[in-house]
């Protein structure tokens, strides 16, 4: 299928990015809930767009299966040496026939669906040397949960407020 533009990282928080989409999900679907939960996950180098596509997709999924009344929640923390979002909603699950297929290209389950957004999104997340999965949750629903590998920013490429703000006491400043 597509090939998929270059990553080019940058050192940023991923949590305003889920925040502005749950709150853009949450304006365009009233009739669900969709709850943010993020534990402090400093600054890492991850390429916004490309990790945006990832959780929109997410959230597109989870959108098509809900109805009324539906929930989606967005998680995001760190485990070790990586940044982990979840993305689980209150619906129906996937078919454990279905699951081996899910990120295979052009596999889809949906009528007008064609088959590449969990394909894309599995190769973003692989370009960035980390692993999205999928499971169901009890006693219904499903959960994909996107592993990226933490990159500690290098002192230059780290944001002002994560650098300490020694140079003023430094004297080689």
């Amino acid at each position: 299928f597509a090939r998929m533009p270059g990553i080019k990282k940058t050192v940023q928080e991923v949590r305003p990015m889920l925040a502005e989409l749950v709150a853009l999900y949450q304006q365009a679907h009233p009739d669900l809930e969709f709850r943010l939960a993020c534990e402090p996950v400093a600054p890492f180098a991850f390429d916004l767009p490309q990790i945006k596509r990832v959780v929109v997709n997410l959230l597109d999924n989870a959108v098509a299966v809900l109805g009324q009344g539906g929930r989606v929640e967005v998680r995001c923390l760190r485990e070790e040496e990586e940044a982990v979002i979840v993305v689980e909603d209150n619906g129906p699950g996937v078919p454990e026939s279905e699951r081996q297929r899910l990120f295979d290209p052009y596999y889809s389950t949906k009528k007008s669906g064609t088959g590449l957004g969990l394909a894309i999104a599995s190769t973003i997340v692989a370009d960035h040397g980390g692993t999205i999965t999928m499971e169901n949750r009890t006693p219904h629903g499903a959960r994909f949960v996107v592993r990226l590998p933490f990159e500690m920013p290098d002192a230059a490429d780290a944001p002002a407020s994560s650098r300490g703000g020694h140079e003023e006491t430094d004297p080689d400043y």
